[in-house]
């Protein structure tokens, strides 16, 4: 059984977005590369190989992941007894580090670089704003359509992981940003950000972040990241910030009470008289 058969199931039972498919099909394609039996002492080898090169904790454990996923897709289609992956060593769980995020007068910043005289600063400008604004991943903002903008209700619909749809409110002045890209000739099924990909919106966000200078290795993620983080800093229920995020689960959103906690503590160090 290909590998190829097990994105279509993927895709096509599972549902999971493209992007995590072709996720899936790069780590697997790795194993392949490494020629290595499918076996717990295989598997073993591997993850070792994957230490040795220098891989961060948490793409080993990603990889593994994958592999296991495709071993019990094996298993059901019978061309396995067993999952190998579960037979072999576990490695030491990864400690998961706490999503970056930027402070409120960083993304003033931010949001104040691109040049709105042009027709690409006002691209970023929108860009970043929704990104923030909305808690958006990029490939939502990418996917976005002029139809999904409902002005009236203030908010936007997103379709995001696995297909799942969701609404989120936005504020005036993001749809007033996002509205003045539309041409007079769009489509309600035309692309608010005009069918660019991924990859030019995300070289944008790193354009502006590094002009901003808060970073030399900046994520589209930081502005999800930071959106989570501030609704929470500022009272909000994490049930709430999960339905605007999109999580599947809450102990996903969970992370950010955690960055919420160190920051807690940081404020205490630096400020506390015994501290």
């Amino acid at each position: 059984m290909s590998i190829e058969a097990f994105l279509i199931h993927l895709r096509a039972e599972r549902g999971l977005a493209l992007n995590t498919a072709l996720a899936y099909r790069r780590d697997l394609a790795q194993w392949e590369q490494s020629s290595l039996p499918l076996t717990a002492e295989g598997i073993e080898r591997y993850v070792a190989q994957l230490h040795t090169a220098g891989l961060a904790p948490a793409s080993v454990a990603r990889k593994r992941a994958a592999l296991s996923s495709y071993c019990r897709f094996l298993s059901r289609e019978g061309q396995l007894d067993t999952n190998p992956v579960s037979l072999a060593a576990s490695p030491t769980r990864p400690e998961r580090r706490l999503p970056h995020t930027l402070t409120t007068a960083q993304l003033i910043t931010l949001l104040s670089i691109p040049d709105r005289t042009t027709p690409k600063g006002q691209r970023d400008s929108a860009l970043l704003e929704v990104l923030y604004a909305g808690g958006l991943r990029l490939s939502e903002a990418v996917g976005l359509r002029w139809g999904d903008l409902e002005s009236k209700q203030g908010t936007i619909l997103v379709r995001g992981k696995g297909g799942k749809e969701r609404y989120v409110p936005l504020v005036a002045p993001v749809f007033e940003s996002l509205q003045a890209l539309r041409p007079e000739s769009a489509k309600p099924t035309d692309f608010v950000f005009g069918g660019v990909g991924r990859v030019t919106l995300w070289r944008a966000v790193k354009e502006n972040v590094l002009a901003a200078g808060l970073g030399d290795r900046p994520s589209p993620h930081w502005l999800r990241h930071s959106f989570a983080t501030h609704l929470l800093n500022n009272g909000a229920d994490l049930r709430v910030i999960q339905e605007l995020l999109g999580h599947a689960r809450i102990t996903t959103t969970q992370i950010y009470t955690h960055v919420a906690t160190e920051r807690l503590r940081a404020v205490y160090r630096a400020t506390h008289p015994r501290a």
